[in-house]
């Protein structure tokens, strides 16, 4: 009776320990998908390489995630959670709109420089025309659509103050404030070659970031003229 009950508490007590093992794996292999995903794309990517970067052998890639379909769509989902898990986080939503809008531009232009991972990834579905995008579409709007109502929210009330002069749809203020934050990284290379600049330099991304929010912020708040009668 004794043994069994010692022998019951010795099982019990190494469930957790497997689970924890089994959720390190998966994140293990997550991880080295997605490093993989960025520098090689899907169709270059290697499930080998994955697993060898993992620490693990093929067959618990397939056990977690099924096939390199499969891993591909759990790592482009990855990638969108942490973006806007990241801006969750944030407490721009709550601040004055001006202070607001400009915490909101540092945010996504600091967010594409330090976490390259996002932009490789999305370069790379957009060259593949956004096939695994179509498939968790609506999990992606579903996370996006609460975000661009909160920029529509401080717009809202930074026009209804005077403080801004023009509400422009949030989604398009949104995409102009993604691609100014954006381009330099996308086009790093052919712009490098054109211009003969360090895009990734310091003082370069300190003046650039200082044009979006300015351009940003003019676009705000510059009085309209009014149309000519």
């Amino acid at each position: 009776m004794n043994n069994k009950v010692r022998g019951s508490k010795k099982v019990s007590r190494k469930e957790p320990k497997a689970a924890r093992n089994s959720a390190e794996t998966k994140e293990k292999i997550l991880n080295s998908a997605i490093d993989e995903f960025c520098e090689h794309g899907y169709a270059g990517a290697n499930t080998t390489r994955i697993v060898q970067s993992a620490g693990c052998n093929i067959r618990m890639l397939y056990h977690y995630f099924d096939n390199k379909d499969g891993l591909y769509m759990a790592a482009l989902s990855r990638v969108y959670e942490e973006l806007r898990s990241s801006e969750e986080a944030t407490n721009f939503w709550n601040a004055p709109p001006l202070e607001g809008i400009v915490a909101l531009t540092h945010f996504t232009f600091d967010y594409m420089h330090q976490n390259r991972r996002f932009p490789k990834m999305i370069l790379n579905e957009n060259l593949n025309k956004g096939r695994a995008a179509g498939q968790i579409a609506q999990t992606i709007n579903t996370t996006a659509r609460p975000f661009i109502d909160k920029i529509g929210n401080l717009l809202s009330k930074g026009h209804a103050q005077g403080v801004f002069t023009h509400h422009p749809d949030p989604l398009h203020l949104y995409l102009t404030i993604l691609a100014l934050s954006f381009i330099h990284i996308s086009n790093q290379h052919t712009l490098v070659a054109t211009f003969d600049v360090d895009l990734g330099a310091p003082h370069f991304l300190k003046e650039r970031k200082a044009h979006v929010t300015e351009v940003m912020l003019s676009f705000l708040t510059t009085p309209r003229s009014s149309p000519a009668p």
